[in-house]
This record gives structure tokens, sequence and C-alpha cells, in this order.
């Protein structure tokens, strides 16, 4: 057991940070794979969102479909796909791991992230929309300030599940070679059969690492959602 922890204590930094001369890497590649795919992707799902609600049926489809499809194809296969296909291009043959697959994190998370969207769009009230208008707001500042605004208080639990669900999800980029946790671990462990004992207290560590990011971010936003939930969200927008 002492020489699993010792095993374990040794390749910390590399877990947290990556190889040195390939940082960053390891659980740091891996946070900033997904933040940056969760905030790419809720841009990307907004438009899709808003357009799943348009007057025009063709628009309307159009971001339904975008969702169907990036929903139905398997993220290892949107992953391979972006890669191989995408990376082959004249335009992109420059293409690194690391952009196939924030490419392929981004444009998975947006079709996941416009539902969630779709849906809290739906759920605002109509009445307070009107009120707003009746009050001098323009259509862009009544859906900006008011309609997104409640929306996004709706949508925080689902958007936080997801979060946590595409932070996990960048495991996956490990066929790609992508030095994030979970290729750092499997490149320390190698194929040197000495190190067959560490095998479970590494992954173990590693298990931890996920299960420690992912339960900070659910405290934080449900820390969040109580405290926009002990301002009169009503009273402020009435003041607006």
């Amino acid at each position: 057991m002492a020489d699993q922890l010792t095993f374990v204590i040794e390749n910390l930094p590399n877990l947290l940070f990556g190889f040195p001369g390939q940082r960053p890497g390891g659980l740091t590649l891996s946070v900033l794979l997904a933040m940056f795919a969760v905030g790419l992707g809720f841009v990307i799902a907004n438009l899709i969102g808003n357009g799943a609600e348009s007057r025009w049926r063709s628009l309307r489809w159009l971001c339904l479909l975008y969702v169907e499809v990036f929903r139905g194809i398997p993220l290892l296969l949107l992953l391979l796909l972006i890669y191989q296909v995408a990376g082959g291009l004249r335009f992109s043959q420059g293409l690194t791991p690391r952009g196939a697959a924030l490419i392929a994190l981004t444009l998975y998370s947006a079709a996941y992230q416009a539902e969630i969207v779709r849906a809290g769009l739906r759920s605002v009230p109509v009445e307070l929309v009107e009120s707003a208008r009746t009050m001098g707001s323009n259509p862009w500042h009544a859906h900006r300030r008011v309609k997104l605004r409640y929306a996004v208080r709706v949508m925080l639990p689902a958007f936080t599940g997801q979060a946590i669900s595409l932070f996990k999800d960048t495991s996956v980029v490990i066929i790609l070679g992508v030095a994030e946790l979970m290729t750092v671990a499997r490149v320390t462990l190698g194929s040197d059969v000495t190190n067959a004992p560490y095998w479970v207290s590494l992954y173990m560590a590693v298990g931890l690492l996920y299960f420690t990011v992912a339960f900070s971010l659910s405290r934080l936003a449900r820390r969040w959602e109580r405290r926009t939930q002990r301002g009169d969200l009503v009273h402020s927008l009435a003041n607006y």
C-alpha cells in the first residue's frame, strides 16, 4: 500500500498539469477543454435554441436538424470524423488533435445546450415579456434583459449537469492521443508489467480528481442558485 501511495504522489504533478514539455496537460487540459467547449457551445446553443423557436419554418427545421444530428452521433465517432475528415481537407491540414477535440466537444455540447435553451425560453411567462414591452423595452432588450435572464435561472441545473457530463466526456479524447488526464494516466503506467500493481491505485486517484472537479462545480452552481433566489427577480425586472 505504501508503494502504491508513493507511486501516485510521485506522478501527481503529471496527472494535474501534464508531462514536462507537454503542458498544459492532465487534469488542467481536461478542465480547459471542458470550459472552452461549454463556453463556445453556449454561444452556438443560443443561436440554435432561439432559431428553433423562430417563426420561419425553414430556420426551425435547420436548427432542429443540427440538434438531432450531433446528438445522434456518438462523441467517439464525432472525434474521429472531425480529425480524419476535416483534418484532411486542404483548408485545415494543420488541424491538431487538440483542435479537433475542442471542435468536436463544442459541437457536441452545443447540441445538448440548445435543447436546454429552447426549453428554458419556453418556460418564460408570456406576461412577463409583454409587461417589459409595455414599459417601453424594444424586442431585443426584452429578450436579453427579461426573457433570457429569467430563463437562465430555470436552465442552470440542466446546464450544470451538462457541463459536468462534458467534463467527464473529455476522457474520450484519449483516442486522439490528446494528453488529458486519462491519457497521462495510461502513459504513466505504460506497457511495463512492473507497474501492474499500481493500476488500481492510479486509476482510483484519477477517479478522485474527476469527482473533485465535478463535485466542486455542482456545489458552486448550487450556491449561485441559492444566492440568486434570495433576490426578488420580479422586483428587479420591474425596476429595470
